[in-house]
């Protein structure tokens, strides 16, 4: 705009007119940028007027129910003090029935109060973006989706089956970064793809072609305050099917995206599009306070870790389909949620239970930094954290899935609750289907159960405790007698339909879809996460829990142990380091620190962090003993009943009963109860000779891994006429057990010690019996074993052998003399220092002098054993030198 400035000859004229001047073209200025409020048609809403609107404008729609065809564009740059807003005239004053497509491609823009009812629309008809303008930090909210329809005709309706044909066809699709849809209501769905969709594959990279990599880059989006009501179950024999969410946030190709999206206090009814009502596919999101009503199907973790699944209502109504959380891939935290009255054993039974376990192979928590090979399938489940939920009156509380694989899910199953009223049809066991292939690699503890048919497996981690008493409050239970377990959902009661119109959904129609005027405010729900924390080892240390809030808080410790908060208030999220002190008692212990929000209308709302610590290990049994055996020469296998070796006809074994003591644990003596000598007395059986008399203490047992065997210790301290000739069974007392057979179950490089009580006095042979697997082979393997205890007391003559036996010459090349000998010896023996034994003398009279003969040995270091008629011994050590 040009201003025409009139001189005169006036000097003071001059300069006043200048100045008046300067005046008045700022304020035109200002009115043409800043001043830009105006009422237009939707038609209007193009992309080159939209772009040139300054922030803080308003642009009032105007009402009326439009028909024609034509698409918004919203383009425009406000900020986040001064956004520009597209607005209604009244809140549902501005009707389209014929899909007239919104884009939105500016930043901090707001469209408010518009209704989509009827007519077919263009797949992705309302986006976050206008061709390559992506917007951010924009809303849409108060705004009605009701009953669009695929462009180009109705999908086909099935009416044997009551379901459609399928066209994919998604309402919302959100790109960009931080935008937000809030308080609006999406109806009425009958084709295939999502109410809500957020894209990713331009936050993967900005061209969307993956180069340069951006999927570490925080998305944000926020879907919150939202209905989503009526999503006709899709025939899954159509194409599309399998995308049918009402929400889906991200794809499979960008599931390590940094997306960090939160999904909180939105209200679904009868979404039964597919048995997915929230499919996650990236990472970091948060299902915050949503409540899930009549929905066929699950809240399911499909891709995508470090999950945040909190608060969350899931009413099944005994409704057949409908479930509660379905689980895949890791660092995925799900906690104090409720799930109650769901059942599924007509129509998806597999997928739709209370919690789903699932056993995926592929990699887990991929890291933002990849672009390439990540995989559609299903995850590993690792660093699982499913604890203080509560689940009521639903079929199949807990389900292990081996559609997808079996591998071991890992993590920690702690503190839920699963509750049956008496009669209740739904009753089932806790643990269904595929535990066994699937469960077992869990960590649980602290779960509590009333009402089921049974446990349905053996876990001590969860315990039936019939002190438990449910109190209906409203459509829910609350409960006494279970202190610490199950959800704790706060203050936030589950959303209702007549909710729906104020604080729920738009504000202008009803949870039918019926005009209404309800309360036109939109209000985030304040927020306060405490996250949890495993349990602390007996050490001490620190260890770090995430705090997700939109208000203020601060955090006190309930116990001394608990020493260091840090830090300990702040606002909004927050990851908050806990610290403990060193566990010096006998026992393991609990306590608490305590969350309060300091702000908002929920000032004092408190949230309680649990913290455990291990008690110390218990003193090692092994601790203080004497080790018989800490070479192989010194204990000797005199006798095995059978041993699974290429002599005894097993082609391709070789596992001697002697390699049992050959401190390798890749060996092992293997024999079975129903082979050899075995096969009389149905058991399997080894001997090992001590070499000496020892008050036994303790015997150490390392077997395969992945098997149980039956085992019993028997011991003798009948010495043998000579060699030969070994204690009959007779001779044996039992040892341990006091009676029938103890069971092992462990690997080969760790050793379970058995403790002797009182010690077995004067034993000088152990004899190990085997009753094979339980329920399986009949072999019993010994891959190591170790004894330990304190010699007999040595007598007069046992000294004098100790004491005056001499050996020469030492180095020796062929005969060794050994001299002075005043008791009788038995037997003479040579071992090599890895313990093989290469010579044994049998020695028929006293003599106080033995010659042995070592000319056909090798070079090298040897150990010479004497071992008198009482099982005493003397080692010496002699060096060959030829």
């Amino acid at each position: 705009m040009k201003l025409k400035i009139t001189q005169t000859k006036g000097l003071l004229f001059k300069g006043f007119l200048l100045k008046t001047g300067i005046i008045v073209l700022i304020f035109l200025w200002n009115t043409n940028v800043f001043s830009q409020d105006a009422t237009k048609l939707p038609s209007e809403l193009t992309a080159a007027y939209t772009s040139t609107l300054a922030p803080g404008t308003t642009i009032t729609i105007a009402d009326g129910t439009y028909s024609g065809s034509f698409t918004m564009k919203v383009n425009g740059v406000g900020t986040s003090t001064n956004p520009i807003t597209f607005k209604a005239q009244t809140p549902g004053g501005v009707k389209f029935t014929n899909g007239q497509q919104l884009k939105i491609g500016g930043d901090y823009c707001i469209i408010d109060g518009l209704w989509w009812q009827g007519g077919n629309g263009a797949s992705n008809f309302i986006e976050f973006r206008d061709g390559s303008n992506y917007a951010y930090y924009s809303t849409l909210q108060n705004c009605v989706v009701d009953g669009l329809q695929v462009s180009g005709g109705t999908p086909t309706y099935n009416a044997s089956t009551g379901v459609y044909a399928s066209v994919k066809h998604n309402w919302v699709v959100m790109y960009g970064n931080y935008n937000t849809v809030i308080n609006c209501s999406f109806m009425n769905k009958i084709s295939s793809g999502n109410f809500i969709l957020a894209e990713y594959q331009f936050n993967a990279s900005a061209d969307g072609t993956g180069l340069p990599n951006t999927r570490c880059d925080e998305v944000g989006h926020k879907i919150i305050n939202n209905y989503f009501y009526k999503y006709a179950k899709i025939d899954d024999t159509y194409t599309n099917s399998g995308d049918s969410e009402a929400i889906r946030i991200g794809t499979s190709e960008y599931q390590n995206v940094n997306s960090n999206a939160l999904v909180q206090n939105n209200y679904f009814v009868e979404a039964d599009g597919e048995n997915e009502i929230i499919t996650n596919k990236s990472k970091g999101n948060s299902y915050i306070n949503n409540t899930f009503r009549r929905c066929r199907g699950s809240l399911v973790l499909r891709h995508g870790s470090d999950t945040t699944v909190n608060g969350n209502y899931f009413l099944g109504m005994n409704v057949d389909g409908t479930g509660g959380i379905r689980i895949v891939d890791s660092n995925q935290i799900i906690r104090n949620n409720y799930i109650q009255d769901c059942i599924t054993v007509i129509d998806q039974a597999q997928w739709n239970n209370g919690i789903t376990f699932l056993g995926g192979s592929a990699a887990k928590a991929v890291d933002c930094s990849v672009t390439t090979g990540l995989s559609n399938g299903y995850q590993k489940v690792e660093n699982l954290n499913l604890s203080n939920n509560t689940i009521v009156n639903t079929n199949a509380p807990l389900f292990y899935n081996i559609a997808q694989g079996s591998t071991d899910p890992l993590g920690s199953v702690n503190d839920n609750l699963i509750y049956f009223t008496s009669g209740n049809s739904n009753i089932t066991p806790v643990i269904n289907q595929d535990y066994t292939a699937l469960g077992t690699a869990l960590t649980y503890s602290g779960n509590v159960w009333k009402g089921a048919s049974s446990l349905g497996a053996t876990n001590t981690g969860f315990a039936e405790v019939a002190g438990i008493t449910a109190t209906q409050s409203g459509e829910i239970f609350t409960f006494t007698g279970a202190d610490g377990k199950g959800a704790d959902m706060g203050t936030y009661t589950p959303i209702t339909d007549g909710m729906v119109g104020n604080e729920i959904g738009a504000c202008f129609v009803n949870y039918l879809g019926a005009s209404y005027s309800g309360t036109c405010s939109v209000v985030i729900p304040e927020t306060l996460v405490v996250g949890s924390l495993s349990t602390f080892a007996h050490t001490g240390g620190s260890m770090d829990v995430s705090i997700t809030a939109n208000v203020s808080w601060s955090a006190t410790s309930n116990d001394s142990w608990i020493t260091t908060i840090n830090p300990s208030s702040g606002t909004g999220d927050a990851t908050v380091s806990v610290t403990v002190t060193e566990n010096t008692g006998t026992e393991s212990r609990s306590g608490s620190v305590t969350f309060t929000q300091t702000s908002g209308d929920g000032n004092g709302t408190t949230k309680t962090l649990n913290i455990t610590q291990d008690a110390p290990p218990p003193p090692d049994p092994r601790d203080g003993l004497n080790l018989i055996n800490p070479l192989f020469a010194d204990v000797e296998a005199v006798y095995a009943c059978h041993e699974e070796t290429e002599a005894n006809g097993h082609s391709g074994k070789f596992n001697d009963a002697w390699k049992s003591l050959d401190k390798n644990p890749d060996t092992q003596w293997a024999g079975s109860a129903a082979l050899g000598e075995c096969a009389s007395a149905g058991y399997t059986s080894i001997i090992y000779d001590l070499k000496g008399a020892f008050d036994l203490d303790l015997v150490d047992i390392a077997t395969t891994s992945g098997k149980t065997y039956n085992l019993q210790i028997w011991v003798s301290s009948t010495v043998p006429v000579s060699p030969e000739t070994y204690p009959a069974n007779g001779d044996f007392t039992l040892a341990y057990p006091s009676s029938g057979f103890f069971q092992i179950s462990t690997t080969p490089t760790v050793k379970v010690p058995y403790t002797i009580s009182p010690a077995a006095a004067g034993t000088r042979y152990v004899k190990i019996v085997g009753d094979g697997q339980p329920g399986g082979s009949r072999y019993t393997t010994i891959h190591e074993i170790e004894f330990y205890g304190d010699p007999v007391s040595l007598s007069v003559d046992d000294k004098q052998i100790t004491n005056q036996v001499k050996m020469y010459p030492n180095p020796v090349s062929n005969i060794l003399t050994v001299s002075q000998i005043k008791t009788q010896v038995n037997v003479i023996q040579v071992f090599t220092l890895d313990g093989r034994k290469v010579m044994e003398k049998p020695i028929k009279s006293l003599t106080s002098e033995i010659k042995v003969d070592v000319s056909t040995l090798s070079n090298g270091a040897y150990i010479l054993n004497l071992v008198n008629s009482d099982a005493s011994k003397d080692s010496k050590m002699f060096i060959v030198s030829h």
